[in-house]
């Protein structure tokens, strides 16, 4: 047999191969960054909610999803979704499924345990961060806060509390000859601070005379005391003002809503009129009735008119705590709030 060839083999950079030209482990394969990859974020209609992201990778490699929280979201699917870089023209979709938050509700209460001002409810988007804080007008009674006044929203309710040191009311200093003036039917309440108001309102356009005021010290609403257990808030759509001239009959003037029809006739006079000689309307539902007086604030009667029905006015008259009355035809008085003059 005859001798073998001797000769050696190299490649072109010098390294030995095997003689069927198979390239040795020692010759690495070109490795590129050449897949990209789009991550879309949609919601359930396929609408972007927010900006895409391109991956790139190696082909091949371990592909890990960036996944997005998005306040007011949560995600529901994942559509193309691969695990490593491969070739993917349409790319990956995340679904995200639109969802509502519970609210925050922040609490002001004094040292007894109650509440100050009415609880702050606030609404955000799912994850979306809030921040709570103390009422600026009682910050500086502030003796507790939260542990953390700051947060997400989340599907569960959450509540903050802050508590104050604070006297809910104080005195409050007026002028003796201060009435309070009404520029629309407004409520009044038996004490202050209450929240639940008396059945009777004070008539639009009239005037009381206030004896005493407190304050409240959070946020400097004054109550004005209109005799007895009478009420009313400076928030109530009022006008204080100052009256030095005051009659015999404005001095003897008692708690609004404590007089009866006997002796309140006896409190006023008539202090303008204006004739009328038309007929108005009664602005009260049709299916009711409203009451007539033999004089005003004197002694009711008998008779009455119906909501809508139609009625004769000769003269209105003003009295001296600035109440309206209509003078009808037929003798009887109506308070003006109830026609349409």
């Amino acid at each position: 047999m005859g001798k073998k060839d001797a000769t050696k083999h190299f490649s072109h950079n010098g390294e030995r191969t095997m003689e069927n030209d198979v390239l040795t482990p020692k010759v690495r394969k070109i490795a590129r960054d050449d897949i990209n990859i789009k991550v879309h974020y949609v919601d359930s209609l396929g609408k972007d909610i927010t900006q895409p992201t391109t991956i790139k990778g190696h082909y091949l490699d371990k592909l890990d999803i960036p996944w997005k929280e998005i306040p007011g979201y949560v995600l529901s699917s994942v559509t193309n979704f691969q695990q490593t870089f491969i070739p993917n023209s349409d790319g990956i979709y995340l679904v995200y499924a639109s969802q509502l938050s519970a609210p925050v509700i922040v609490y002001h209460r004094n040292t007894d345990g109650n509440l100050i001002s009415d609880p702050q409810y606030l609404i955000g988007e799912l994850n979306r961060k809030f921040d709570t804080k103390p009422l600026d007008e009682a910050n500086h009674f502030l003796i507790h806060s939260p542990k953390k006044a700051n947060g997400q929203f989340t599907q569960k309710v959450q509540e903050q509390e802050y508590v104050y040191n604070v006297l809910p009311i104080r005195d409050y200093k007026i002028d003796k000859n201060l009435f309070i003036e009404t520029n629309n039917n407004v409520k009044v309440y038996n004490q202050p601070l209450n929240k639940v108001p008396l059945e009777k309102t004070l008539p639009y356009g009239t005037t009381w005379k206030a004896y005493r005021a407190v304050q409240e010290t959070y946020n400097n609403t004054v109550w004005y005391n209109l005799g007895g257990n009478t009420w009313i808030p400076s928030t109530e759509s009022i006008k204080p003002k100052i009256i030095k001239q005051i009659s015999t009959r404005q001095e003897m003037l008692k708690s609004p809503l404590a007089e009866t029809a006997s002796n309140i006739s006896y409190t006023y006079s008539v202090i303008d009129s204006m004739d009328i000689n038309r007929s108005v309307k009664v602005m009260y539902y049709s299916d009711q009735y409203i009451t007539a007086w033999k004089t005003p604030y004197g002694d009711m009667d008998n008779q009455r008119y119906r909501g809508e029905q139609e009625v004769f006015v000769k003269k209105i008259v003003q009295l001296d705590n600035y109440s309206v009355w209509a003078e009808l035809d037929d003798g009887y008085y109506i308070e003006s709030k109830y026609l349409n003059l």
